[in-house]
């Protein structure tokens, strides 16, 4: 095997990358949301609680946090291309199995399995765009991939305004669709480039699980979770209660925010463009610190200001900022870590933040019973800042032109 013609902005294949990378993220995050969309028709059809309800989405979270772990290891050791293709595989057959299901515990089980899929996308993607994107796209390149988060969340929306009245079931089956897609990522992503003389020269011939807890790795591994559980946490307690408190505490009317969710990602998809950029012009770190900054102020806002409609539309400025670092961290993991461990390192990091975005809606929601959800929101701004302040830990990887070869860093 014989590594990939390189020009100065990164391999030859890297745009058909980039597109296979954004489509596969797509489905990731489309499967993701695509449970809370359906959640009311669960609750009726499967006669269950609201905490009952709760769990099909912790299922889901514990899954995938597994599934860095299982996914991760199988980009190392087989192939990251092997890897994501099985991953969108596994993700449709979990969704179509929608139909084989029918009782709360087997729903259970399928969200876990499912979940699995979804946390193996993540960790393959970030590996491969760091692998065909020289360092000076990279976060740009990383960033527009994970912004199909926010498309995948508006596509789960729309798909469920629909469908929903129509068979429920056909919103879950829907995903089916990232099988026949794994055939076009077959076809879009190159074998893997790494010959097995730099497989040799770059780590052990096989990763296991503790290899990104050797000694020398360590010190990266646990401050990156800890700004991966900051950065979900941070993030899923403003999305999550955000809206309930603009209903509640700043009296918007409950038809309206039905268009809240599409302001707010619609500022998302441009707050990864912008972060991504910005990030190859500052580097990664400064880029993420101004980025938690930014989400701390914006969300402050909503505590200091009365008005429902300007509230409202201040929505597209906190999306702006609530993902900005989500794409800076596809490139500053992959660079954090070793060439032979990026997959696994970077997904295993990211998902390892579920913890906080398990543990922020339901921490904020009894803080807000007590106290108000303004307090509650205002312990969001300070979950940013304590993120901010958390990221000093890591080094940065890339600034500006800052050119320094990767075997340096890895």
């Amino acid at each position: 095997m014989t590594t990939l013609p390189l020009t100065p902005d990164g391999s030859v294949h890297r745009w058909k990358v980039l597109w296979a990378g954004f489509l596969a993220y797509l489905f990731d995050s489309y499967d993701l949301m695509v449970l809370a969309i359906a959640m009311p028709v669960l609750l009726k059809v499967l006669a269950i609680s609201l905490p009952d309800g709760g769990l099909l989405g912790s299922a889901t979270g514990l899954g995938a946090m597994l599934g860095s772990i299982v996914f991760g290891l199988i980009a190392e050791n087989r192939g990251r291309r092997f890897s994501l293709i099985l991953a969108l595989v596994w993700l449709g057959v979990g969704m179509g199995a929608v139909y084989l299901v029918n009782t709360w515990s087997s729903w259970m089980v399928l969200r876990f399995l499912t979940g699995l899929a979804i946390g193996g996308v993540w960790g393959p993607c970030s590996a491969l765009i760091a692998e065909h994107w020289a360092p000076h796209y990279r976060a740009r390149a990383a960033s527009f991939v994970f912004s199909s988060f926010a498309i995948g969340a508006v596509v789960a929306s729309l798909v469920g305004r629909w469908i929903i009245t129509v068979d429920w079931r056909l919103l879950f089956a829907f995903g089916a669709v990232s099988i026949p897609f794994a055939l076009i990522v077959l076809r879009l992503i190159p074998p893997d480039t790494r010959t097995a003389e730099q497989k040799r020269l770059a780590g052990p011939a096989t990763v296991g699980i503790t290899t990104i807890f050797s000694s020398n790795l360590a010190r990266i591994t646990l401050p990156a979770t800890l700004v991966s559980i900051v950065n979900l946490a941070g993030y899923w307690g403003a999305a999550f209660w955000i809206p309930t408190f603009l209903t509640r505490e700043r009296g918007l009317d409950v038809t309206t925010m039905l268009g809240f969710s599409v302001v707010m990602y619609v500022g998302m998809f441009f707050g990864f463009q912008f972060f991504g950029l910005l990030a190859d012009k500052i580097g990664r770190r400064r880029a993420m610190m101004t980025a938690f900054a930014l989400c701390a102020v914006a969300i402050a806002i909503y505590i200091l200001v009365q008005n429902p409609t300007f509230l409202f539309w201040w929505g597209a400025v906190v999306g702006f900022g609530l993902c900005g670092s989500g794409g800076i961290l596809g490139a500053y993991y992959a660079e954090l870590f070793p060439e032979h461990v990026r997959a696994y390192a970077g997904g295993f990091c990211w998902n390892m933040g579920r913890i906080g975005a398990i543990a922020a809606p339901f921490t904020i929601g009894a803080l807000g019973k007590t106290y108000g959800l303004q307090t509650g929101l205002l312990v969001t701004c300070g979950i940013y800042l304590v993120g901010a302040i958390m990221l000093l830990l890591l080094p940065e990887t890339y600034a500006g032109k800052d050119l320094r070869s990767e075997a340096a860093r890895c």
